[in-house]
């Protein structure tokens, strides 16, 4: 899932602006229909967020800046998911221009308190993510993991760590996934942390393609903490983009293997169509049911939904979440389904409720 590519509105997110109030969040009538009226607190959770890029718009950053992020993320990571491994595997960006601005990012997070990390992102500088098998041909050869092990060193100086995200292997490159993770903990890890972004298995061997590319066990000496990527979990029938209760399956099977993971929360949503399915920003969602006139539904989870009817008489369902859901979950998952040493990760900054991280702090314990 990239965010990188989201499709906004333009002119029309400008116009939906106004209706926020009334369409989205903030709507009383909504909270109270489902029942949402009290807040009760919180779990405290350790808790990241992940930038899609190199780049925070000033949304964004006035964001992380802002009393309610602080107070939810609690001086975690900001992870920046922008290095790109080459095909002779160095790893870019490599520019002096490049590396200076991601540095002066860096710093700027680091004086709001936050620690910053760098994700390597399997993907081509167009930003196209790489075939799983063209990234298993990279990782199975030694010298491309050698290249890649000494030139990483360079481009992370100004960061607290590393994370890696590998998708879309086949099962067959466990060994080479383990090989890259071991060799790149001799150059991060003890100075910096290395964690990986490990795909929501929810049964073993893995359920999921792919998922057996994964030797939990066998990574866990290496790494700080697995992010289980519980995200997407509805992608051939309209529906949620996550379901928090296989998240808790998906997050249990995992600290089964390895104590410290987090359970990933996403702030993007998907539009289904005919022609398939898109991720959205919240801003497009209330766009979307403000100028198509359609009626914000909740499903079971809470998760808010419209039904609409796109050009040329297409029919859509658009999922995603706000505020109220996104606390919903969280206060679904007390100590006592998932221990409070499970983290959160938020995925996707920019593209949540502008009201999330105000209203997620001000319940928080």
């Amino acid at each position: 899932m990239t965010t990188k590519r989201l499709l906004a509105l333009g002119a029309s997110v400008a116009l939906a602006l106004g209706s926020l109030a009334g369409c989205g969040s903030d709507g009383g009538g909504q909270r109270e229909e489902i029942g949402l009226g009290a807040d009760p607190a919180l779990p405290p959770r350790t808790a990241s967020v992940v930038v899609d890029g190199c780049v925070l718009d000033t949304w964004s950053r006035a964001t992380l800046a802002g009393a309610g992020a602080k107070r939810v993320l609690r001086g975690g990571e900001v992870i920046l998911l922008c290095l790109v491994p080459r095909e002779d595997g160095t790893v870019g960006p490599r520019d002096p221009s490049a590396r200076t601005a991601l540095s002066a990012l860096a710093q700027d997070l680091k004086r709001d308190g936050y620690r910053v990390h760098l994700g390597v992102a399997f993907t081509d500088e167009s930003g196209q993510r790489y075939d799983g098998q063209q990234t298993r041909a990279f990782l199975q050869s030694p010298e491309w993991r050698r290249r890649l092990a000494e030139t990483l060193p360079l481009v992370i100086e100004p960061a607290d760590g590393v994370e890696l995200d590998l998708q879309r292997l086949p099962d067959d490159a466990r060994p080479f996934v383990t090989a890259l993770v071991a060799e790149l903990a001799a150059v991060v890890r003890p100075a910096r942390r290395l964690n990986v972004f490990v795909p929501p298995s929810v049964a073993a061997p893995s359920d999921l393609p792919g998922g057996e590319a994964f030797a939990r066990r066998e990574l866990a000496p290496h790494v700080d903490r697995m992010r289980i990527m519980t995200l997407d979990f509805s992608e051939r029938e309209p529906g949620p983009t996550i379901d928090p209760g296989w998240a808790v399956d998906a997050v249990r099977l995992a600290k089964g293997d390895f104590p410290r993971v987090d359970v990933s929360y996403p702030l993007y949503g998907t539009d289904f169509g005919p022609r398939g399915r898109r991720p959205v920003l919240y801003h497009d969602a209330i766009a979307i049911a403000t100028l198509a006139r359609a009626p914000i539904e909740r499903g079971p989870t809470g998760a808010p939904f419209l039904r609409y009817v796109a050009f040329g008489d297409e029919p859509h369902q658009l999922w995603f979440d706000d505020a109220e859901s996104t606390a919903r979950a969280l206060g679904a998952w007390s100590a006592d389904v998932l221990p409070l040493d499970v983290g959160v990760l938020f995925y996707g900054l920019g593209a949540e409720d502008p009201a999330l991280f105000e209203r997620l702090g001000a319940r928080m314990l």
